[in-house]
């Protein structure tokens, strides 16, 4: 540190201008004394005093030099004033903010953007497609100007998205092919009566598809008035479609109504076979021309089960008046 300019004693009891860095010529006589009102005016420069001064073989030593302040010392000035009056100090420069990187933040919201499409298995494809370009974008916005933080964020977000995305379409694909390795059976049917005391059934059923002249139809296809020949069920089977022949063959069962039950949850089985008996015989009279206890035919009924009721939507109930004994043509109105 350098002792600052100004005037000092030279050692010849004279104060002589010290310029900061070295002596000069100016010299004055010092005060005699504290009393004095007005120091003298500083002497001409004369040669023989700059001689006197350059002949003198030992260089003097600054008067004093400034102490350096302690580390950690309290000073009179805020820390950023400079240490001499007047000398100016340049504050610290400020961290350069760093400029979002605006590809890094469409790759990010591309990337979103396609994770959910891709999680709807119907526009699922479309969905790969966006979410390969949102990757792309991010893992070039890191090697571009401005802050990573956007691209990092898109290609985590693709990657996760990616596995959420395949573990939706391989649910999808499961449910698919178990729904068609296992098809929903759309009907049961109610019980029928037992035969006659003749033993007119007591042949058996045979094989729905190989009655003669027989149509499976799945059971959206059946109409009233379409005719079924005789086909025994177990109480326990569920049916996805029936054997539909002309009226004109023997058969010994005809469609005579269909309606739908009202929506809600499932009732259950035993509910549902009431509303569905109670529905048919409210019909069978209008369609015979003779109530059910007076007439010699009987009826039963196909209703949704719970799978096709919850799953298909499925309301329709399929009245069936029959015959203990093969007919030709239709029941209609014959009355009997």
């Amino acid at each position: 540190m350098t002792t600052p300019a100004g005037w000092y004693d030279d050692g010849s009891a004279n104060l002589r201008w010290w310029d900061g860095q070295q002596w000069t010529a100016h010299v004055r006589a010092a005060p005699q004394s504290a009393t004095e009102a007005v120091a003298e005016q500083a002497p001409a420069v004369t040669p023989e005093a700059v001689g006197t001064a350059a002949a003198d073989p030992e260089p003097f030593a600054p008067p004093y030099s400034l102490p350096t302040q302690a580390a950690g010392a309290t000073s009179g000035y805020p820390a950023s004033a400079p240490p001499y009056p007047g000398v100016p100090v340049a504050p610290a420069a400020a961290a350069p903010t760093r400029k979002i990187s605006v590809l890094g933040l469409i790759g990010l919201i591309v990337v979103v953007i396609g994770v959910v499409l891709a999680c709807v298995p119907s526009i699922s494809i479309v969905g790969w497609v966006v979410l390969g370009l949102g990757f792309v974008a991010s893992l070039v916005s890191l090697f571009l100007r401005g802050a990573k933080w956007p691209g990092i964020t898109g290609l985590g977000v693709a990657v996760f998205g990616t596995i959420l995305a395949l573990g939706v379409s391989l649910l999808s694909l499961g449910i698919g092919s178990t729904a068609e390795a296992d098809p929903v059976p759309v009907a049961t049917p109610s019980e029928r009566p037992p035969a006659d005391d003749d033993g007119a059934f007591s042949d058996g059923a045979q094989d729905p598809s190989e009655i003669e002249g027989a149509e499976m139809l799945p059971f959206a296809d059946l109409q009233v008035g379409d005719c079924i020949p005789l086909v025994e069920y177990d109480g326990e089977d569920e049916i996805f479609e029936v054997p539909v022949v002309p009226c004109d063959l023997p058969h010994t069962d005809e469609v005579f109504f269909i309606y739908q039950l009202d929506d809600g949850d499932y009732p259950g089985d035993d509910a549902i076979y009431e509303i569905a008996w109670d529905g048919c015989a409210a019909e069978f009279e209008g369609f015979v021309g003779l109530s059910y206890e007076e007439s010699e035919f009987d009826i039963y009924n196909y209703t949704p089960t719970k799978a096709s009721w919850t799953r298909m939507n499925d309301r329709t109930v399929h009245c069936i008046i029959y015959s203990y004994e093969d007919v030709t043509g239709s029941l209609q109105g014959t009355a009997r």
